[in-house]
Parts: structure tokens; sequence; C-alpha cells
């Protein structure tokens, strides 16, 4: 055999290596989408499973949140009086404090 035969039947041999080698790759890389597929098939299921359980929730939860808005702007004005007491107090415990 002459080393033209040589060459050529290791360039070949080194053909069919690589295309095995893309080929075992590709194969690998569709099994993991095909596992992707299934887990994000399972996933939409349950995501489709709690909206449709949560879908009554929608009116009562408009109505609890806009009642909690208003307990929030009345927890600030609370808080803002409390404040001020505070402050007040404060002042009152100094002037004792000094006359004493």
């Amino acid at each position: 055999m002459d080393a033209f035969h040589w060459l050529l039947y290791l360039t070949f041999l080194y053909a069919a290596i690589l295309v095995a080698a893309l080929a075992a790759g590709l194969i690998a890389i569709a099994h993991a989408l095909i596992v992707i597929r299934k887990n994000l098939a399972a996933i939409k299921g349950g995501l489709l499973q709690v909206a449709a359980q949560t879908e009554p929730l929608g009116g009562s939860l408009q109505s609890v949140n806009t009642a909690l808005a208003q307990t929030s702007g009345g927890l600030l004005v609370l808080l803002q009086h409390l404040q001020d007491s505070d402050s007040t107090l404060g002042r009152l415990v100094t002037k004792l404090m000094v006359g004493r």
C-alpha cells in the first residue's frame, strides 16, 4: 500500500469518526430537548391548574386590595399622629426633668 492510499484510508476513517461523534452529540442534544419538552409540558399543566383554581379569587382580591389600600392610608395618618405625640411627650418629659 503506497502513501496516497494510506492517507486516503486515514482520511475516510477520520471522517467516519467525526460523523459518528457529531451524530452522538446531536442525539444527546435531541434527548435533552425531549426531556425539557416533557418537563415544560408538566409545568404548563400545573400553571393552568393553578390559574383555574385561583380564578374565583379575582373579584375578592380586588375588594381586599381596595380595603388594604384604605387601611394603609389610615395607618400612615395614625403613624404621623403617634410620632407627633411622641415628640410632644418627649418635650414634656424634658421640661418636667428640668423643673426638678
